[in-house]
């Protein structure tokens, strides 16, 4: 049952990044929002009940509140938002105030008792579970519930009343809210720790996508009836392909009054001559006509009605019915009036389309750096506190748990990295840092990296690196490993016994560059010649009857491609299907210390006799304050430095931070970047501006920021570095060893 909280965790991700990538300006706030939510909800199922303490599972129990407390909140906006209705903006912040109060609560329960009085963690089937003995906060949390499964309901179901809203939306919107009340109200129909709630979830996030695709089409009708509906006299309607109604201008309405009682969506059928004239126009496009007309009178006025095809760029998505005054005079004016605002028209969508497309990519762009703050935050949180399980558990059963949430940790940041490397590398905003590196050390740390995985599955690693390779080079060697990780992650996945090899080869040598050739190769399951072509598409996995059990986001070869291409080079591959694959490229790269680099094992060699010398950092004198305005962070940094002897003062605001450091001074500062009221950035200048550290005191910024370029940003502000979460003990050390024991 933990694959199946595993499994709603990993498909959420999915969804919620297909939404990313499809996700533009002009699609409701709300929208962003739910999806981050849900996958951190999940995740909160998964947590429960892998949980091996009470207050373990009490601390994830609380992120499951984010559903009651704010997943239905944004629900609601979202439907009020559907509906044309505005909710004044007190109300809203005291709803976002009570389901902030109500989450602490639930977050914290294990030292307020508000939520429940008593709870015990049990254990079925390797699964854990919580027996509750409710408390007063969780009453006010079902009134919290019922309030919002009123107000949905009604919301909802006046929706279907007005006749300018999709009927259809409105039912994926109904059957949305009735599956996730039916999962509420089920509780645990199988197995006393089996929840339907986080499948119905993903439910949920299916729906939306369909909301999503189908709100493009209303945009292209709203687009292209408010666009020419200036016009005066001449009128506009629009039909999809399936002669839905999507909409019309009022003019058609002094030719048409039957369409005053059609609603949207609603298929049209030859109730009166009207409708009838207008589906035998239809009829005569679908024979390939290029524009249909008949006319109808009325009120002594002959009106011109010309039927055509409705296009989304160049793909016909349905018809455009359009109505003119005949007579004479009033033909020759909107003849020319129409020519003109048919200029007018395509140089505006010209511009509209050039417009969107730069709000998409910048808001996109916004949206992912906030999608991997609010994210990464907690998974900060679970991996740090995973960490001291890690380090501090003695007990093998406990041990073995908690390296499996690390690696479905790591895995889950995995795809989230890759997410966003291939929307870096789809928008051109990749770029490829040269600096110098060293050969050996890169091709020793990919085995390193592998070597494990390998032989995990029984796998013989082979590594052929020229030896007459130069021994220092200049380029972006965290690409390089990146393009060769991946493609070596790929061969252990798909290959079942047998061998991996790596080769480093020199292609070729001169004037200053060498051409550095890499074969990875495998005895795995090959592929389809006919699958060649499609392999480097992105979310696209060949192969499904053999692949369907192999986890992955189908990203991996995109990004290798597209990393590649940005160093002006190319993937070759070369295969036969059930004897294994061959993933070859070149690459050119400047040549620093042309000595030959020798054996690399000898150079890894070296690099663990100096790492075994160091000892073991104990700075139990340093002076160390940690800003950070998620509670739980401030305990998991806490916890991590004081494996260092280090005793930190904590503090959760950016006012704070300023009163402390005005009182105390520090060695180093730890601060967040992403606080209320004052900023990571913000706090800084203000301790630069007023001089509240000594020029020796290190300030650190603390970011779960994973967009490129995150460093330069940082070191540009006058952050002396920077640490990413979740935070890793090795690179803390780094840190710590870099400014309190080597200045």
């Amino acid at each position: 049952m933990v694959i199946y909280f595993h499994a709603m965790v990993i498909l959420s991700v999915l969804l919620s990044a297909i939404f990313v990538l499809r996700w533009r300006r002009g699609i409701s706030v709300h929208f962003p929002i739910i999806f981050v939510f849900i996958p951190v909800i999940n995740l909160g199922y998964l947590c429960v009940a892998t949980a091996t303490n009470v207050n373990e599972a009490l601390t994830a129990n609380g992120i499951e509140y984010l559903d009651g407390c704010f997943l239905e909140l944004f629900f609601f906006l979202y439907v009020m938002n559907f509906c044309k209705l505005k909710l004044p903006k007190i109300c809203t912040a005291l709803l976002m105030t009570a389901g902030s109060v109500m989450i602490y609560i639930a977050i914290n329960t294990a030292s307020n008792g508000l939520l429940y009085k008593h709870a015990e963690l049990r254990r079925v089937d390797g699964v854990s579970y919580l027996i509750k003995d409710y408390g007063p906060a969780h009453t006010a949390y079902y009134i919290m519930i019922g309030f919002y499964l009123a107000v949905n309901l009604s919301v909802i179901i006046y929706s279907f009343t007005r006749k300018n809203i999709s009927k259809t939306n409105s039912a994926l919107l109904l059957t949305v809210y009735m599956v996730i009340i039916f999962a509420f109200l089920c509780g645990h129909p199988f197995h006393p720790a089996f929840e339907l709630l986080p499948l119905s979830y993903l439910f949920s996030q299916v729906v939306f996508l369909i909301i999503m695709n189908r709100i493009n089409l209303y945009d292209v009708s709203e687009i292209a009836v408010t666009s020419l509906s200036e016009t005066g006299s001449i009128g506009f309607a629009s039909f999809d392909m399936k002669m839905k109604y999507l909409g019309c201008t009022d003019p058609v309405l002094d030719v048409i009054p039957e369409l005053a009682d059609v609603y949207v969506d609603q298929v049209i059928t030859s109730e009166n001559s009207n409708f009838s004239k207008i589906l035998e126009s239809v009829n005569k496009l679908q024979n390939g006509r290029d524009s249909a007309v008949f006319y109808v009178t009325r009120n002594d006025i002959t009106y011109k009605i010309t039927v055509s095809h409705l296009y989304v760029g160049n793909k016909r998505r349905g018809y455009q019915l359009r109505t003119e005054d005949n007579t004479l005079e009033a033909k020759k004016m909107e003849t020319l009036q129409l020519k003109e605002r048919q200029k007018e028209m395509e140089s505006e969508i010209l511009k509209l389309e050039k417009t969107a497309a730069e709000s998409a990519n910048e808001a996109k762009s916004a949206f992912l750096a906030q999608m991997s703050h609010e994210i990464r935050t907690p998974i900060n949180a679970i991996l740090g506190m995973n960490e001291m399980v890690l380090r501090e558990s003695g007990e093998e059963n406990i041990r073995e748990y908690a390296e499996n949430i690390k690696n479905s940790g790591r895995t889950l940041l995995s795809i989230i990295n890759s997410i966003l490397d291939f929307s870096k590398i789809e928008d051109g905003k990749m770029e490829i840092e040269e600096a110098d590196y060293d050969t050996a050390t890169m091709i020793s740390d990919l085995e390193n990296s592998i070597a494990e995985r390998a032989k995990s599955k029984g796998l013989e690693f082979i590594i052929n690196a020229d030896e007459s390779l130069p021994r220092t080079l200049r380029g972006d060697d965290i690409r390089i490993r990146q393009i060769i990780t991946n493609l070596l992650t790929n061969a252990v996945k798909y290959t079942e016994k047998g061998s991996v090899t790596l080769s480093v080869k020199k292609y070729s040598e001169s004037e200053g560059k060498v051409v550095i050739a890499v074969d990875v190769s495998d005895t795995g399951i090959g592929i389809k010649e006919e699958d060649l072509g499609v392999l480097t598409e992105s979310f696209r996995r060949v192969d499904m009857n053999h692949n369907r059990t192999i986890e992955g986001t189908g990203l991996g070869l995109a990004i290798v491609t597209g990393l590649l291409d940005k160093m002006d080079s190319q993937l070759e591959i070369s295969s036969k299907y059930h004897e294994g694959s061959t993933f070859s490229f070149k690459l050119a790269q400047k040549v620093v210390c042309p000595e030959p680099m020798g054996d690399y094992r000898k150079k890894d060699h070296v690099s663990a006799d100096k790492s075994a010398e160091e000892e073991k950092l104990d700075l139990p004198d340093a002076k160390t304050l940690v800003v950070d305005d998620n509670k739980m962070n401030l305990k998991v940094a806490g916890k991590l430095l004081s494996l260092y002897g280090i005793k930190a003062d904590m503090v959760s605001s950016g006012m704070e931070a300023l009163q402390v450091l005005s009182e105390k001074q520090y060695d180093i500062v730890f601060l967040d970047h992403m606080m209320p009221e004052m900023d990571g950035i913000e706090v800084l200048r203000e301790i630069r501006a007023k001089n509240l550290v000594q020029e020796n005191t290190a300030v650190i910024a603390l970011t779960a920021n994973a967009i490129s370029g995150v460093r330069e940003m940082y070191l540009s502000e006058g952050f002396d570095d920077y640490l990413s979460k979740p935070i890793e003990p090795p690179e803390l050390e780094r840190i710590l060893r870099k400014y309190l024991v080597d200045q």
